[in-house]
């Protein structure tokens, strides 16, 4: 929104104006984009928990932030199963090393879930950085 006195660009949520100071009247103050943000916000952090990674692609799908959060948790979501299949496959031939498949196993995991924070943080503050050691792959 624009300030009525020297019509430089405020943001929509300002009680004043940056440039002169002067006081926006509450009625100018802009409540609906708050909720649709929410909303938006909401949906961004959900596309890193596993399988809800297409909800931002059905909610708003022109979004350029909200398919980056979708790659995201579909990157994530993939070492996630690839880290599990491979682990397996260790636990199976390698039967006698099982604690140290198991230590390494839970250390993965908990790498997978840092990750899956640091995705809903940059969702939520509605930052598009891609995931630590991950992020650079590209799906959708």
């Amino acid at each position: 929104m624009k300030c009525h006195k020297c019509g430089k660009e405020v943001s929509d949520t300002a009680r004043y104006c940056e440039w002169c100071g002067t006081a926006i009247p509450q009625e100018k103050l802009s409540t609906t984009t708050t909720g649709q943000n929410d909303i938006h916000k909401l949906v961004t952090m959900l596309a890193y928990l596993g399988i809800l990674f297409f909800l931002p692609l059905v909610v708003n799908p022109k979004s350029k932030a909200g398919a980056f959060h979708a790659n995201q948790g579909l990157v994530l979501l993939i070492f996630s199963i690839a880290g599990q299949v491979v682990f397996k496959f260790l636990d199976i031939f390698l039967w006698y090393l099982w604690p140290l498949t198991n230590l390494l196993q839970g250390i993965y995991g908990l790498v997978m879930l840092v990750l899956m924070i640091i995705g809903m943080v940059n969702a939520y503050k509605e930052e598009q950085k891609p995931l630590p050691i991950i992020g650079g792959t590209r799906i959708l």
